[in-house]
């Protein structure tokens, strides 16, 4: 059996079911999305599970939407302990993955819708991928970042106020694909179908589950028993949880585009394969 290498962010109930069921991958954590470009733009990666913006912030390299993951998974702008309501973020520093792809485009709107604009109300300092800024933010290393799944509920549970959700601002927003090279895609066709078969499999057997999924919730989102309910609630939501079939919503995949057009670089995010 072949083993897929695939870099991500966030750790992922998919990923973990579908290694469950068999589906050999090796399956590690990346520091930033430069990072992880450049793993897969040097094979050290066959997938990616990354943000859409991400691909359309290498237009170098021909990088292919495999299917969509996610709308964003809760994603939430948490201030820092102190930090109560979006005023306080006034002349503060507000941390992303990089200031110029990714999370950080919904995040400038998300302040934007309250008035707030970047390099006149805040400024902005690259932490690396969504675990490293949690981290941070704890630390007081920034005054508020977007998190998203357990993150998200775990900083509300130890008291850090939840300032808005990214899909009140930006709806229907597409959060998390799986991709890869356009290379690897020609030269592995089988094995990209077993993949996204397994994957499939995964996704469907998530969201039908009950209770006894509990386990693995846990395990993936380091979450107590009490706040499961809750991460299973953000799996199944239409808008920001797991897209059941794993197509690609191009209404969502356009306003990723906008956003960019926004307040990004040149560039739009790749169409599937």
């Amino acid at each position: 059996m072949t083993t897929l290498r695939l870099g991500y962010f966030s750790r992922s109930p998919v990923l973990a079911l579908a290694e469950a069921n068999g589906l050999a991958i090796a399956a590690e954590p990346v520091a930033s999305s430069p990072a992880q470009f450049a793993a897969l733009s040097a094979g050290s990666y066959d997938l990616i599970l990354t943000s859409p913006d991400n691909l359309a912030a290498h237009p170098e390299l021909d990088v292919r939407i495999v299917r969509a993951v996610d709308g964003g998974m809760g994603l939430s702008l948490l201030g820092a302990p102190g930090v109560r309501d979006l005023d306080d973020l006034r002349g503060g520093v507000i941390g992303v993955d990089v200031p110029h792809s990714g999370f950080a485009f919904a995040l400038y709107e998300l302040l934007a819708s309250h008035g707030l604009h970047r390099n006149a109300d805040y400024d902005v300092v690259a932490l690396g991928a969504t675990p490293k800024r949690a981290v941070a933010l704890r630390a007081g290393r920034c005054h508020a970042t977007l998190l998203n799944g357990g993150l998200v509920l775990t900083a509300q549970r130890d008291g850090l106020a939840n300032l808005g959700r990214v899909t009140d601002v930006v709806r229907p927003y597409l959060g998390t694909v799986l991709a890869a090279s356009g290379r690897w895609l020609d030269e592995h066709p089988e094995l990209v179908r077993q993949f996204t078969r397994s994957w499939q499999r995964a996704v469907t057997q998530l969201l039908g589950a009950g209770e006894e999924i509990d386990p693995l919730l846990a395990d993936v989102f380091r979450l107590p028993q009490a706040q499961l309910p809750a991460i299973r609630d953000v799996l199944h939501d239409p808008s920001e949880g797991l897209v059941p079939d794993g197509e690609v919503d191009p209404a969502a995949l356009a306003n990723v585009a906008l956003l960019r057009a926004r307040y990004g670089r040149k560039g739009a995010p790749c169409g599937s394969p």
